[in-house]
């Protein structure tokens, strides 16, 4: 009966049974003969300068989209909160210029509607532009 020698993470892939005695003695050939070649030295240096023109030639792609998809719900939350407090921001702002302006300088009717669209435009702001960023990125995607 012939002995095989093995390593210990051979030995462990056998007892797991991921590797058989066949494949142990293949793979033991060819590290042999992997040896025996970088013992030579021209053929060692050919090996090693094919390995790394090989290894230099491989493109990596990444995909950043999961990246840029965590962005944009990072910025719709920010936007969202922006939104909320620009909402009560104008409110207050728009009654406190109407109150402003009735009782310290007496406006009227027309000075009251200049101020309330005024706050009203600078409401709808908050979120005409947003929009019309999304209309303008969408059509040229």
């Amino acid at each position: 009966m012939k002995e095989i020698t093995m390593s210990i993470p051979q030995f462990l892939a056998y007892e797991r049974g991921e590797l058989s005695i066949k494949e142990i003695k293949e793979i033991n050939k060819e590290d042999s003969f992997i040896g025996d070649l970088m013992k030579d030295k021209r053929i060692s240096k050919l090996l090693i300068f094919t390995t790394a023109c090989i290894n230099i030639s491989n493109n990596v792609l990444a995909s950043t989209e999961d990246a840029l998809n965590k962005v944009d719900i990072i910025g719709t939350q920010f936007l969202s909160i922006i939104q909320r407090v620009g909402f009560w921001v104008c409110v207050i702002g728009c009654i406190l210029e109407i109150l402003i302006a009735v009782f310290k300088k007496g406006g009227g009717k027309n000075e009251i509607l200049s101020l309330i669209f005024k706050w009203l435009i600078i409401f709808a702001s908050f979120y005409f532009l947003p929009a019309t960023f999304r209309f303008i990125a969408e059509a040229f995607a």
